[in-house]
Order: structure tokens, then sequence, then C-alpha cells
């Protein structure tokens, strides 16, 4: 990673998100990964593909909670700012949300640390 990257100089803490939240493109339903962790205006996402930095996204974050048996659907519209190898086969890509409905929002409410 760079040094001084702009991933690194992130305005709000975030949190590991310890449940299995899919992203998925809004309009195709691609796959596009795993939600990392997020904070209220951002989140990580582990891709397979690099995404360009101002790239635009509708997506979809499919969660199912730990100890549930239901799954909740929220969506978003992010930037994406950085993407970088963090292994042979995966990117992180960090992404600034922009808009988010109602049941994201009580997702990303839900991720937060006690």
């Amino acid at each position: 990673m760079k040094a001084n990257s702009s991933h690194e100089q992130r305005m709000q803490p975030r949190w590991v998100v310890h449940s299995s939240v899919s992203v998925f493109e809004h309009d195709s339903k691609d796959y596009i990964g795993l939600m990392v962790d997020c904070s209220h205006g951002g989140m990580m996402i582990s891709t397979y593909d690099a995404v360009p930095a101002g790239t635009r996204l509708q997506l979809d974050l499919v969660d199912i909670a730990p100890n549930k048996d239901s799954r909740r659907t929220g969506h978003c519209e992010a930037e994406v700012i950085w993407s970088d190898k963090i292994t042979p086969s995966l990117y992180g890509t960090g992404c600034k949300i922009h808009a988010t409905d109602d049941m994201l929002e009580t997702m990303l409410k839900s991720y937060q640390p006690d």
C-alpha cells in the first residue's frame, strides 16, 4: 500500500462486520464481493477485480445476521475512493457512501460495536 494513501486519512473510525454481508450491483444483480468493514460514511469491500477510483455504484447489500434465520437487504449509492491489491486474487476497495435506504442504515447501525 502507498504510505500516504487516502484510506489512511479517513475521518470516521471503521468497525469490522461480524456477519456475512454480500455486495451486489443493484441493476444487474452481479456479485461484487463482501463487505469487510464499515463506518458511518464508508465501507471496504473485498473484490476480485480492481474498481477504478471515482466509479459510482448502485449497490445492494445482503446480510444474514448471526443467530438469526432471516436476511436483510439494503441499498446505497457508493463512490470508489481507492482499490488496492490485498492478496494475489483479491482487492480491497474503499468506498464513500453517498445515499442509503432505511434498511441499510439499520444494518450499518447493527454492525457498530456496543
